[in-house]
C-alpha cells in the first residue's frame, strides 16, 4: 500500500465519524460549524478530523450538541465510543 493510501486510510479510521455524520445531516459547512461554536475552523476541522484526539471539553460538547441537535449525553456517549476505539487502533 502507498504512503498516500496510508494517509487516507488512518484519516478514515480516526475521523469523529459522528460529528461529520450530524453536521452534514443539518447541512453545515465545517465553516459554519465553526461560527456558530465560535471557534477557528482550523481547530474545529482538527477536532472533527481526528487530529486533536483529546476528550471534548464540556463546553465545546454543549455547543455541538445544541446546534446539531443531539442530547448531550448521546454526544457524550459517541465520543467516549470515538476514544474507545483509538485506543484499539
Amino acid at each position: 500500500m502507498d504512503k498516500e493510501k496510508i494517509k487516507v486510510f488512518h484519516h478514515s479510521m480516526t475521523r469523529r465519524k459522528y460529528l461529520y455524520d450530524f453536521r452534514k445531516k443539518n447541512q453545515y459547512t465545517m465553516f459554519q460549524v465553526s461560527e456558530m461554536i465560535e471557534m477557528s475552523r482550523n481547530y474545529y476541522e482538527m477536532i472533527e478530523k481526528g487530529r486533536k484526539g483529546q476528550r471534548l471539553s464540556l463546553k465545546t460538547a454543549y455547543k455541538l450538541a445544541t446546534l446539531l441537535s443531539i442530547d448531550l449525553k448521546d454526544l457524550y456517549d459517541l465520543e467516549e465510543q470515538y476514544l474507545e476505539e483509538q485506543l484499539h487502533d
